[in-house]
């Protein structure tokens, strides 16, 4: 299937690896380089060089070398001998897999997420809030009756003020938190429709509140519109807590912005769906996590 050419642009997390504190102690800043060109190979559509890689991390070859002979002895990094590009083995999949299947997301999430794919034909995704306040992606469905996609993985990151997804995460929360977490991320111009004004900020969060969803027209990433509801459960606490975000994502040359938001009544109905069936276990997490 052709993929939209607009989706291809590397992510911004790992392009920023050459901002990692030079001042850490050796084994803790190997470790970061580590997990940084972890995430460098899980872009793109194939292997990685060396050089690539070494260009990409703002670090000379003979260390990005060691770090990756160490993975390679771990297997989670393959290379090929007659090329001698990089790429990720499956063992990090499986370590994800193993995860999802430990807090029941995967099997509970995955019937509604399809459904609304395919009755959509769009990209729908579910980011699942972690403790300590991160937004991360965990599952991903594409719509089979569009011969156009855009890539499931094409921004592992998630702007908080820039993604649907991000702002309908931080319109549940009280002001004062959301814009702790806007300013500790730091507000950035992704793309010209970027808002980065706070008066622009707050009347997308109060949009996001009163409507139950939130969007992003090109805010992010140019040529893609997106709509975004909270999944909200009921804690063991008797509280309300936002426990992950599903959206829904599509080329701007296919929706308009009245399109994109005709979409809330199924995705508002999906987002329903999962939150009856959240798993227990995530909840109980949810609920350490706040009191930790």
């Amino acid at each position: 299937m052709a993929r939209a050419a607009l989706v291809k642009e590397p992510a911004r997390e790992a392009a920023g690896a050459a901002k990692a504190p030079e001042k850490l102690a050796g084994g803790v800043l190997s470790l970061r380089r580590g997990l940084q060109l972890l995430e460098l190979l899980g872009e793109g559509d194939g292997p990685w060089s060396l050089a690539d890689l070494s260009r990409r991390l703002a670090v000379n070859k003979a260390i990005v070398l060691r770090l990756l002979d160490e993975m390679r002895l771990a297997a989670f990094v393959y290379r090929d001998e007659d090329t001698g590009a990089y790429q990720l083995t499956y063992k990090l999949s499986n370590l994800g897999l193993r995860k999802l299947s430990q807090t029941g997301v995967l099997d509970q999430s995955n019937g509604v997420l399809r459904e609304l794919a395919d009755n959509t034909g769009e990209l729908v995704r579910l980011a699942v809030v972690e403790p300590q306040d991160r937004l991360t992606w965990v599952l991903a469905f594409t719509g089979e009756r569009r011969s156009l996609h855009i890539d499931p993985n094409y921004r592992l990151e998630i702007g908080l003020s820039t993604h649907a997804a991000g702002k309908a995460w931080l319109s549940t929360m009280a002001p004062e938190k959301a814009w702790t977490l806007l300013h500790g991320e730091g507000i950035r111009k992704m793309t010209s429709h970027s808002r980065i004004e706070p008066a622009q900020i707050e009347a997308d969060l109060k949009r996001a509140r009163t409507r139950g969803y939130a969007t992003s027209n090109e805010e992010n990433e140019l040529g893609v519109r997106a709509i975004a509801a909270p999944v909200v459960v009921v804690l063991a606490s008797g509280e309300k807590a936002c426990v992950g975000v599903v959206s829904v994502a599509a080329p701007t040359s296919r929706m308009s912005k009245a399109e994109i938001e005709g979409l809330a009544p199924s995705l508002l109905t999906a987002v329903a769906k999962i939150s009856a069936i959240w798993p227990i276990q995530r909840r109980v997490v949810t609920v350490m996590s706040s009191i930790g």
